[in-house]
């Protein structure tokens, strides 16, 4: 299969960076502990070559070691290392030659010596991260010392691995002393205006912005590169070249087993939307480990136990309904809406694609059943969001990119949002900082141009009033706001008929229902479901006669949250968006009553 060798663009935008001299410092984020093929260009390959696919660092090393460039590399607890012998002495010369430098800028000796602190400073550079910053600093002053000519012609590319280790983030007095020490070390480093306008450039790398310090972070010269998540054409080149390799090494050990699909490798690379090509890999070698087929199951498990591991089981869950729209009890209208309305707009990927919905409506009314039944039959990865604010200091954010580098690469998708109000906070100035920042950054990617008709966020909320007013608006879910309500009419005869069903053969006659009808007056969905349960038990494995299914009804309470319900049907009637989901003919007059009757219910203190 011919298929394209993979661009990366993200070196691109960085080289552009540096040749431009627009920054000389600059931080690479996001997928950065993957594998990247080193022979990347714009032509058709059959991934057969024999290059490997390595690690981010031998990547850029390779990629990046050009001609008027001496590269560095810099990893915690590890040597600072030189791509080669000869980069080595000629800094290791200039640097001497530095060293004993006067004022005038004329060398102290003819024949300068090589100063022996060069290999003490590496010596002790390894495992000392503070004298391995303040190293490769002063040897960016090399290509602009004193003097007509610099002592070192080419410039520097410094990679410094696991900045986020290196420069934590966090309040400065909270930071240990020799924490503070390297902030203070690069700090100086990047704002030093001779730095800036020299041709050496230092990348640092950390998965997330957000985990390095806030000093070096907020300087207008760093800015940030991101890497992001292999995208279809990439995982179909590792696919291939995965198969090839397999087959390189069959031949030359005959032993192994060939890669198994179900379908073809483009299924596959559709199908694998979300994992890194190690997760992929992972995936590879244990179907050619078994030698079964893969199926598209346990790549579906695969992809959710990664996204789960990625995220946090306790932030996300990739959830598949096993119910549809043909399960769910009346609401003969909203079933309509979401079947002929509602899901050719999820499934659209033109002009006609919704970035979302919101979900109104009160406590116990079946949101969450309706719209999994909706998930259900869409057929497509639903992804429900439980807690995106994490307890831990700075973690949102690294949670948040972690949520959108995986979105920008999913083909469609469903986020599933319930209990939204709780979800995210407000962007008021009463709102914590944390929340405000996360609450802007979810409500940009509902209206993220890029993401629109790949993924679809369902916001379901009994408190629809306490959802952000700017997640509301048009062009995010207030472009389509539902209310589910208490059954009524045909619907409520509908929810009589299925709560009686299991305990009762027969058909009711109108009497009986009339008489339930009576009895379940203010019956939720979920006041139904109960009744269903508390009947199933009296029945246990027989059945219920008509007297004593009415005796089970009558003697059933509902709890006092009579006063709270109503102000949400109140509150998800008045932000209703669509006419026809109204139980009513709507008028101004009449939405007009609504919000009297919500402002009475409020100053009466009998909601909250």
């Amino acid at each position: 299969m011919a298929v394209k060798t993979p661009k990366y663009a993200f070196l691109s935008e960085t080289g552009k960076l540096i040749n431009t001299g627009i920054s000389r410092s600059i931080i690479l984020s996001g997928n950065i502990y993957d594998l990247f093929l080193p022979t990347s260009s714009d032509s058709t390959d059959t991934a057969s070559n024999e290059d490997d696919y390595i690690p981010l660092v031998p990547f850029l090393c390779q990629k990046w070691n050009v001609s008027g460039f001496i590269l560095l590399v810099y990893e915690l607890n590890g040597p600072i290392r030189f791509t080669s012998e000869t980069d080595r002495n000629r800094l290791k010369a200039a640097y001497g030659r530095w060293k004993q430098q006067t004022d005038d800028g004329l060398p102290l000796l003819d024949d300068p010596q090589i100063s022996p602190q060069f290999d003490e400073y590496l010596h002790d550079a390894t495992g000392n991260s503070t004298v391995a910053l303040e190293f490769l600093r002063q040897l960016c002053m090399l290509s602009r010392a004193k003097g007509k000519k610099p002592l070192l012609k080419e410039n520097l590319l410094i990679l410094i691995e696991a900045a986020d280790m290196l420069l934590p983030e966090g309040e400065i007095p909270r930071l240990s002393a020799a924490d503070r020490h390297r902030v203070s070390i690069v700090q100086d480093w990047f704002l030093d205006p001779a730095f800036i306008n020299a041709g050496d450039a230092v990348i640092f790398i950390a998965e997330s912005r957000s985990l390095v310090n806030s000093q070096i972070t907020r300087l207008p010269q760093v800015v940030s590169v991101d890497i992001p998540a292999p995208d279809m054409e990439t995982r179909k080149h590792f696919i291939s070249w995965f198969n090839q390799a397999r087959k390189r090494q069959d031949i030359s050990t005959n032993r192994g087993k060939d890669l198994r699909l179900w379908g073809t490798q483009e299924q596959l690379a559709l199908l694998t939307a979300g994992l890194t090509l190690h997760a992929l890999r992972q995936l590879l070698m244990l179907a050619c480990y078994t030698g079964e087929k893969l199926q598209p199951s346990t790549v579906i498990d695969k992809v959710a136990d990664f996204i789960q591991s990625q995220l946090g089981e306790d932030v996300v869950e990739f959830k598949k309904p096993g119910h549809g729209l043909k399960d769910v009890v009346g609401n003969r209208k909203l079933v309509a809406f979401l079947r002929e309305k509602l899901r050719p707009r999820i499934q659209s990927t033109g002009v006609d694609a919704i970035a979302g919905a919101a979900v109104g409506g009160p406590i116990g009314c079946g949101k969450t059943f309706i719209f999994e039944g909706l998930a259900g039959d869409l057929d497509m990865p639903v992804l429900v969001l439980k807690n995106i604010r994490s307890q831990w200091f700075g973690q949102t954010d690294v949670i948040f990119e972690r949520l959108r580098r995986l979105l920008m690469v999913l083909v469609k998708a469903m986020i599933f949002v319930d209990e939204a109000d709780t979800q995210f906070g407000g962007v008021d100035k009463d709102a914590h900082a944390t929340e405000r920042r996360l609450t802007g950054k979810i409500q940009a990617m509902m209206s993220d141009p890029q993401l629109r008709g790949h993924i679809t966020w369902l916001l379901m909320t009994a408190r629809i009033y306490n959802l952000s007013p700017d997640l509301r608006r048009e062009g995010r879910v207030g472009d389509l706001i539902i209310p589910v309500l208490d059954p009524e009419g045909e619907d409520r005869e509908a929810f009589i008929r299925w709560s009686v069903s299991d305990v009762y053969g027969h058909k009711l006659n109108t009497t009986v229902i009339d008489k339930l009808r009576e009895i379940t007056e203010g019956y939720s969905a979920a006041s139904f479901a109960s009744l269903r349960s508390d009947l199933r038990a009296e029945a246990k494995e027989d059945q219920l006669t008509l007297d004593q299914i009415i005796e089970v009804a009558e003697d059933r309470i509902l709890p006092n949250v009579g006063a709270i319900r109503h102000y949400q049907t109140l509150q998800a009637l008045i932000n209703c968006t669509r006419k026809s989901l109204l139980p009513m003919d709507y008028s101004p007059e009449l939405r007009e009553r609504w919000a009297q009757e919500i402002r009475l219910l409020e100053q009466s203190g009998m909601v909250g």
